[in-house]
């Protein structure tokens, strides 16, 4: 799933985005709204939407807890699914070997712009 240019986009802020820190956002997508968040690693930052891979469910249940207690993976709070963060790709959980869909990123001096691929739709 590559986004491309004109498919639809959220900007976030870089500034106070901290180490091991997650933002959630949502999107319009053909008529749909869809979740999404943003993580920062290191000087990286890696956007998936927020959906896990066994469940329809949002990985933070609407609360902002995308991680693991040591903040090593995001996690899904329904039932422990664990996802790499450089990657999506789940490790741990129902859904082990499952990724999370990637969402490409275009980094500028002091913003995200997340592009969110239209085939996150299934119309």
């Amino acid at each position: 799933m590559t986004p491309r240019f004109g498919d639809p986009a959220v900007v976030v802020s870089k500034k106070n985005f901290a180490e091991r820190t997650a933002r959630s956002f949502k999107v319009k997508v053909r008529g749909e709204e869809v979740q999404g968040l943003v993580v920062r690693l290191g000087d990286k930052f890696y956007a998936y939407q927020n959906l896990c891979q066994h469940l329809p469910v949002t990985l933070d249940l609407n609360d902002a807890k995308f991680f693991t207690h040591d903040k090593a993976h995001l996690q899904c709070h329904l039932h422990g699914a664990m996802y790499q963060i450089e990657t999506g790709l789940c490790i741990a959980g129902p859904c082990e070997g499952a990724n999370l869909i990637r969402f490409g990123i275009e980094e500028e001096e002091d913003r995200l712009v997340i592009r969110v691929p239209e085939s996150v739709v299934q119309k």
